[in-house]
């Protein structure tokens, strides 16, 4: 059972970064970490009994995981504002293989010679992904710049490092807490760093950081309502005592496929048919690994 929450899980986060795609085109990164957040949170608050009964010990740990994530987040959006997203989310493939050295290595499980093979036909593919000649089809923006194109990339790989530190202190928790007690105090320390971010950015620039019309960016309730949804089946799934570290970030990968076939078609992207040959490639890969 814990395979098929942790599939779905995939599922609707390929959704949630299509919408977050969506929603940093109309308003500012941090605004809208910051109010999907703070939804998020409105959302799962009626669960504080349950939370408040955590100990401090964990709750520092989760406030670590909040700070990592928060990160991880802000680094993705970024990217994902101005590239391809049929570009950016195969190269977060490179998550599985940083899943399946740290399953080894934190966790103990072990791996054959095939599962390595497997490693390194995503690690190929990737790289053939980043190294597509034809840079005018990189970005989605006009005038692209070599240098900063290098900067937002090293920035999406950082985020994509974090991302997977994260789903580790996942594991390790969710050992002796509650899914309810993760989302609700990751939830509010999120809200509570951007919110802050928010606040610091207004008051530098003397003027506040969104504008009436950012409230009505659908697109950033979509972000929460998904996110919240879809943390609960990972939370649930990563519960079970049979759950590996190594699998679960192979099935989440199913977002990649659900954000770069839908997203690409709703963004128009060009090139996307090329790229589905590396994302094949990719993805046989993350086959030969769950052998």
């Amino acid at each position: 059972m814990w395979i098929l929450f942790i599939c779905i899980h995939g599922i609707l986060t390929g959704f949630f970064i299509i919408f977050r795609k969506q929603a940093v085109q109309k308003s500012n990164v941090f605004f809208v970490l910051a109010l999907s957040s703070a939804i998020g949170f409105l959302l799962i608050s009626y669960k504080y009994a349950e939370a408040l009964a955590l100990s401090w010990e964990y709750i520092l740990i989760l406030l670590g995981k909040s700070i990592i994530v928060s990160t991880s987040w802000a680094l993705e959006l970024y990217a994902i504002r101005d590239y391809y997203l049929s570009v950016l989310q195969p190269i977060s493939a490179i998550k599985v293989v940083i899943a399946f050295l740290a399953s080894m290595l934190i966790f103990g499980e072990s791996a054959t010679w095939i599962q390595f093979i497997g490693v390194f036909i995503v690690g190929a593919g990737i790289l053939l992904l980043k190294n597509e000649p034809n840079k005018n089809l990189f970005l989605q923006r006009k005038n692209g710049n070599n240098s900063k194109d290098k900067r937002i990339l090293t920035f999406f790989l950082i985020s994509c490092v974090l991302s997977e530190a994260s789903g580790i202190i996942d594991k390790f928790a969710l050992q002796t807490i509650t899914s309810n007690q993760m989302q609700w105090w990751f939830m509010l320390f999120n809200a509570l760093i951007f919110i802050l971010i928010c606040f610091i950015i207004s008051i530098k620039n003397k003027k506040f950081i969104c504008t009436k019309s950012d409230w009505k960016n659908i697109y950033i309730y979509a972000v929460a309502f998904v996110l919240i949804l879809a943390d609960q089946f990972l939370f649930t799934g990563l519960m079970s005592p049979e759950s590996k570290a190594s699998i679960v970030s192979i099935l989440k990968q199913l977002r990649v496929i659900v954000s770069v076939l839908i997203g690409g078609l709703i963004f128009k992207e060009k090139g996307l048919k090329k790229r589905l040959y590396y994302l094949a490639i990719i993805f046989l890969g993350i086959i030969i690994i769950l052998l």
